[in-house]
């Protein structure tokens, strides 16, 4: 069968699996299919998975994407649009396309509050070893007491553990500006004004300490220290005039005047009609909440436990990200984030236990991989590749799980005093306390052992072949490649790759792409660029430069295929952030330039500048890969050593 007739036939049987009525759009990057679909659910992934050429399948953000590889996947895509006319568009417009509603709307506030976490993850630890190091049993140890503390320590201590709660109704106003298209620092100093000390302080005046101006005898006016949506709405409102003045304002007025009317208006309602009626409904809010997860007998923890991970399936669970801010900013705790933590841990016993029951190489090695992500925050791999491919009763013993280890945690009031951490690292948002960090600890890993055991009996399917169907969040090869093949007579061969840029080198299991980190392409490195120059990391002839100039594919005198992945989701960018400095057919040598960057752009435009070296036909030519010690790296330094077949 001719080439042609091969993408044809693939095309064929791609769109006859999908549905041609169910493809409202289709684009593709140097690797994957990307489809959007009206139903997920009337796709059969395992005939999908029987395509020749098809090495797995994965279903994020709005798009069903179909792994292919280089070379394979332009020329699938080609005949594709034979069949029919479909639609080409970005993946952002996909998940515009996607997520309609109260699932777009919560998206684009998750959108404000995610660049704030490792923010508030940051204090929550230092408040927890101010615990610590002021605890006077500690102390006493070192025969010290509290009051022997300088003040110039407790100062330094209160500027770390109290700034960003003080300021945070700047970041959110800020992050809110950058999230709906206003200028960021507008937003910032639209914040900063909430808070300013010429106000009373909020803190002060709810502990009595300070009164609230008054304006006409009824309106009170005070600092919005903690208030959370005060914020959040003067961000939204002011982005939103921002686009409109800018759009009407002559150009000779706009770079003063527009920033001038935006923050007097947003200032003035915010003080005078906005504020004050936020912030009832937000403390009605917040103690609603409070009241809910304080139910007697664990009962909302148990609630929470259950309908997290539900959340989880359907993207809600951005909202929870707005609810524990709000709990943070006006109690200091985050009783939220403890409850919802035990799905973490119910998830990763389950899916390790599927995964050594299972009898297929591939799944178990796309168990273990998507367990030890899971452990380390990113719950996807295990949940949608692992649990839920593996029946009812395995995603009844995660929920089961989950939800009596919240109903434990809320009888036993175990909170944090941060979020952003998890599984693993969670237990470090308990330290400000040793019983708190201790319970939470012990039942952390019941739950974990619950999950494992109780899927173990009762959880594996009959046939005791877990998830016949494809993994689609896991590595799809009969094999990891990163175990030594068996002892031969004859010394292997060896290859090198060398590092394509200076910056740091990274495990694939790093990569913030799923397809890339769970080697469904196959096994390589990346790099967390320090330079915008691209080199080659083998010698042989360039194959493949992607029409959108963010990947190039490498053959080497042995047979290696290469991919160079520049950024990820770059293939987005509509810009000219790349220079390809080669040409398909050029014979080059490792160290020789062959792109350049544009990494300050790239990064502004949301995306990451990461670059990935991928060796796309691993499991035909590779028995192991072993990487040099991560970290600092320069170009054209050994970066990995391979072991060919």
């Amino acid at each position: 069968m001719s080439k042609e007739n091969k993408y044809k036939k693939i095309a064929e049987e791609i769109v006859n699996v999908v549905g041609e009525d169910n493809i409202e759009s289709a684009t593709h990057c140097a690797t994957r299919l990307r489809l959007s679909v009206k139903d997920r659910k009337a796709i059969n992934d395992e005939d999908i998975e029987e395509i020749d050429e098809v090495k797995g399948i994965f279903y994020t953000g709005g798009q069903y994407q179909i792994i292919l590889g280089t070379g394979i996947v332009n020329n699938v895509y080609e005949e594709m649009n034979k069949i029919s006319e479909f639609e080409e568009v970005t993946k952002e417009e996909m998940k515009e396309n996607n997520q309609k509603g109260i699932q777009r709307a919560i998206r684009l506030l998750a959108d404000v509050f995610i660049p704030i976490i490792p923010v508030l993850g940051a204090t929550g630890l230092f408040l927890g070893l101010q615990g610590v190091v002021f605890n006077e049993s500690v102390l006493g140890a070192f025969g010290l007491t509290p009051d022997m503390i300088p003040d110039y320590v407790r100062t330094i201590v209160s500027v770390l553990t109290d700034t960003a709660f003080g300021f945070l109704p700047a970041f959110i106003s800020w992050s809110a500006f950058r999230t709906f298209g206003g200028t960021p620092i507008i937003g910032f100093l639209i914040g900063l004004m909430l808070v300013s000390p010429a106000l009373p302080n909020a803190y002060e005046v709810a502990g009595g300490d300070a009164d609230p101006i008054m304006v006409a005898g009824f309106i009170p006016i005070v600092g919005y220290q903690g208030s959370i949506l005060t914020s959040l709405f003067a961000g939204i409102i002011g982005a939103k005039l921002e686009k409109r003045l800018r759009k009407i304002m002559p150009n000779a007025l706009d770079l003063i005047f527009t920033p001038f009317f935006v923050i007097l208006i947003i200032m003035l309602f915010s003080m005078f009609v906005m504020g004050p009626i936020v912030h009832l409904i937000e403390s009605a809010g917040i103690s609603m909440v409070r009241t809910f997860i304080q139910m007697p007998f664990g009962l909302g923890g148990l609630l929470i436990g259950f309908i997290y991970p539900l959340a989880v399936m359907t993207g809600l669970h951005h909202m929870f990200i707005i609810v524990e801010t709000s709990l943070l900013a006006s109690t200091g705790f985050n009783p939220l984030i403890t409850l919802a933590a035990m799905y973490g841990f119910s998830n990763a016993g389950v899916c390790l236990a599927l995964a050594l029951r299972s009898r297929k190489a591939s799944f178990k090695t796309a168990g273990i991989s998507a367990t030890v992500t899971q452990l380390l925050g990113v719950s996807e791999p295990a949940l949608f590749g692992v649990v839920l491919r593996s029946g009812i009763k395995a995603l009844g013993i995660m929920l089961a799980c989950s939800a009596i280890g919240g109903g434990v945690l809320a009888l036993l009031n175990i909170q944090a005093n941060s979020y952003g951490l998890a599984v693993i690292l969670s237990p470090l948002m308990y330290i400000y306390d040793f019983s708190q960090v201790l319970t939470y600890v012990i039942v952390g890993v019941a739950v974990f052992a619950a999950g494992f055991i109780i899927t173990n009996m009762f959880g594996v399917p009959k046939t005791g072949d877990v998830a016949t169907a494809n993994v689609s969040a896991g590595p799809l090869q009969e094999e990891k490649t990163s175990v030594i093949k068996e002892e031969k007579n004859d010394t292997p061969a060896v290859q090198s790759l060398v590092s394509v840029t200076d910056g740091t080198l990274l495990s694939l299991a790093d990569v913030n792409d799923p397809v890339f980190s769970n080697r469904m392409m196959g096994d390589g490195y990346a790099v967390q660029p320090d330079s915008d120059e691209i080199s080659s990391p083998v010698s042989g002839r360039v194959t493949l430069i992607s029409d959108t100039k963010h990947a190039i594919g490498i053959e080497t005198d042995d047979g290696l295929e290469i991919l160079v992945h520049m950024g990820i989701d770059t293939v987005d960018i509509k810009e000219e952030v790349f220079d390809i400095k080669v040409s398909e057919g050029d014979a080059i040598k490792h160290g020789d330039l062959i792109a350049t960057m544009n990494r300050a752009r790239i990064e502004a435009l949301g995306k990451e500048s990461t670059v990935i070296v991928v060796v796309t036909n691993t499991a035909d030519k590779v028995s192991r890969l072993v990487l040099t010690d991560q970290g600092k790296i320069e170009r054209n330094v050994k970066s990995a050593e391979l072991e060919l077949k």
